[in-house]
Formats: C-alpha cells, structure tokens, sequence
C-alpha cells in the first residue's frame, strides 16, 4: 500500500505525490527519515504526507511523535495532523501555503527572527507531557559497536567527557517537558508577519526543556554572546548556571548527531544522503566544544 493509499478519507482519488522532499543530511538536515511530500486532498486542498523509511524508525517512538505533532497543531503551533498510520508509520498533515520557507542560519542572525524561533521552541514545552520513552544516547552508543563504525579521532576522550556531563545532569535533576529533540533549522518554519511553526517530531521526548535550547544554538551561535542572547531570550535571564547548562547540552546535541550520523551511514540502504559527513561534522563540533570549553568548571557553575 502506498503513502496516498493509506488515508483515503482525506487524499484525493488518483493524487500522485508532488514536489517531494529530497533527503538532504549535509549541509542541511532535511526530509532523511523517509518519503515525503505533497498531495491533493477530497476537496482540491493540498495536504503533506510523511512515511518514515526502515532504518530511521527504529530511533522514533512513533506514538509519542503522533502525540506531539497532534498536540503542536491544536495549539497552532505547527500544521495540523489530519491522521496517521502506526503501522505503516505515515503522517498527514495539513500543508503550509508557499508563503512559509524553511528557516537558515542568517535568519536567526537577525535577532527579531532569532527570538521568535526561541519563544517557538519554548511553546512546545508547555504542551501536555509525552509517553516515557528509551533514551536514544543510549541506543546509539550500542549501535556503534554493532555497526562496527569506524569511530572519529578522539572518540573515546569525547564519550568520557560526554559521560561525566550525564552524571552531573542525573546527579542535578532537571525540569522535564515534551521535547522537539530535532532542533535542526529546516524544521522551523517562516511565514508571513514574522510567524513561526515548528515542523517533524519524529524524535519527540519528554526531556530538559534546555536540552531543545542547547541543539538549537548548535545551528546558529558564533559567539558566547550569541549563547547568552538565546538563554536570555528563553529563560528571561541570561544566569552562569543557565548557560552553563545549555553548553552542557550543545556538547551532548552534537555527540548524539555525530552518532547518528556514523550509526546511519553504517547502516542505510540509501548510500546516496550524506550520514557520514554530517556525523562527522557534528564529532568535529563536539571536540571543538570540549576543547574551548572547560567541562568541569560548567558542571560546577550548573
């Protein structure tokens, strides 16, 4: 059974998907978990539909993902979820009109647009909690050894490190709430009059709000100011031991990519999306984060 297919009550007889997204995993993280794209509805509306390919799903707890999604829509966060498929794995969506783009890193360079993303972010996170769900840090340090991946230079430094910061989290306690866990900047999205809507919780979690923070300033922060301004933005103060904590969380955001990218490259049947060279990346920037900053002196200051 096809995408289309499976939601007849909503997909026009005969529609063929259109204009689909191509999987992109470097430069850019976009549309790499599965097939996607647009479609005619019953009555001459255009719908998105998503069906999350094998090797991807296994990181998705797919239930929680509809819940967020669903969740995110009722509060016009994000487009609305028509319906979606377990067992095929698929999501309907509505479909934004042309006017929206996915956002890029110059975009959040201007600070208006910059707020607007981060207060995007925190919105979501006053949404009614997910299902508890298995840690994916976890899943994805037992996949590079079954995978057999060939590690970066300085793996085993970076996962001590990686390690010390999961102790102090556990030993700290956090706030928990639903979480994006997928903070790459094509998933949000830029409409008319400054409007934002947040797109594809494949990965949603109940999680450290600032763990969402910290992946986020991954994407766009050149500068400790540049951090600052987005812990000040989000929490309304910009404390040692905020920022200290979404430093923390840039460190394990970027772990956790670098992982999934190699684990992904190791593992996929599409040899044509770059995994490797976004796991990569993400290991480079991880390293660089280690080497700038001095770990333990941020766990003391959280």
């Amino acid at each position: 059974m096809t995408d289309i297919m499976l939601f007849p009550r909503y997909i026009a007889a005969g529609a063929r998907l259109t204009a689909p997204i191509a999987p992109i995993a470097h430069p850019m993280n976009q549309g790499v978990d599965g097939r996607s794209g647009f479609v005619s509805g019953t009555n001459g509306e255009r719908l998105f539909v998503k069906t999350l390919s094998s090797d991807q799903a296994r990181w998705v707890n797919f239930e929680n993902a509809a819940l967020m999604a669903g969740n995110a829509g009722k509060a016009g966060l994000s487009p609305r979820l028509l319906a979606y498929n377990s067992d095929a794995q698929s999501f309907l969506f509505e479909a934004l009109s042309d006017e929206w783009r996915p956002s890029i890193v110059m975009d959040l360079r201007d600070e208006a647009i910059g707020a607007q993303v981060i207060l995007a972010t925190k919105s979501l996170h006053a949404l009614p909690p997910l299902a508890p769900s298995a840690p994916t840090m976890a899943a994805l340090k037992a996949a590079m050894i079954t995978a057999r991946v060939t590690p970066p230079e300085h793996f085993e430094a970076m996962q001590a490190e990686v390690a010390k910061i999961e102790q102090a989290f556990a030993a700290a306690g956090q706030e928990c709430a639903p979480c994006h866990m997928e903070n790459s900047l094509s998933n949000f999205m830029l409409g008319p009059k400054g409007a934002v809507k947040t797109v594809d919780f494949d990965r949603a979690a109940n999680g450290d709000p600032l763990a969402d923070l910290g992946a986020l300033c991954n994407e766009y922060c050149r500068s400790e100011a540049d951090i600052a301004l987005a812990v000040e933005v989000y929490a309304g103060q910009a404390s040692p031991a905020l920022v200290a904590r979404v430093k923390l969380h840039m460190i394990l955001a970027a772990f956790t990519w670098g992982m999934w990218g190699k684990v992904s490259h190791f593992t996929t049947d599409q040899r044509e999306i770059e995994y490797y060279k976004y796991g990569e990346n993400q290991f480079v920037r991880c390293g660089y984060h280690i080497a700038t900053w001095d770990v333990d002196q941020l766990i003391g200051e959280m």
